[in-house]
């Protein structure tokens, strides 16, 4: 009898579960992007407002109570007109100037000799330690590896997907960098 060798080509359950965390990502940041997801910049006070406004009132209670003045009923849609969703507006932002910086240029006088002169120092602008980034070594990685993954079979598929996972960790990490 002749057999049949049947081996199904699967994926590893650690790269479909990069792959879902990829997408599920890349969903949440697209909806935050849109405005599908709520913002978490709300204040508080002024969505108490409207609810403590709308609160419908017990008709015993309303029986009871003597009529509203008008100062009331102003101060009431006065409430009401400051709290709607159409009056509430976000605050501008603050507009940043960048302050004016002089170039001050110091010479020694002419009389001096080179020897005696001290030596000049220039501002040299302050270098930022690029520490790892672990979340663009992460990123980057991942989608090296699953990049890697797609060339060659065998052990070349395997090298080739470690070779991707390097090269995607170093260049995830320099570009989470340079973005700071």
């Amino acid at each position: 009898m002749e057999q049949v060798n049947n081996t199904l080509s699967r994926i590893h359950p650690l790269m479909a579960a990069a792959a879902v965390s990829v997408i599920a990502v890349s969903v949440a940041g697209t909806a935050a992007i849109t405005g599908l997801l709520p913002s978490s910049k709300a204040d508080n006070s002024l969505a108490a407002a409207p609810q403590a406004l709308a609160a419908p009132a017990a008709p015993q209670a309303l029986a009871a109570q003597p009529a509203p003045t008008a100062q009331q009923l102003a101060d009431a849609q006065m409430l009401v007109a400051k709290y709607s969703p159409q009056a509430v507006q976000p605050a501008p932002e603050p507009v940043y100037q960048k302050p004016v910086v002089k170039k001050v240029v110091h010479r020694a006088p002419q009389h001096t000799r080179v020897a005696q002169q001290a030596p000049s120092y220039r501002a040299q602008p302050a270098q930022q330690a690029s520490g790892p980034n672990y979340v663009g070594i992460g990123t980057g990685a991942i989608i090296g590896g699953l990049i890697g993954n797609q060339i060659g079979g065998g052990n070349g598929k395997k090298i080739a997907t470690v070779a991707g996972v390097i090269g995607g960790g170093m260049l995830g990490n320099e570009i989470a960098n340079r973005n700071k």
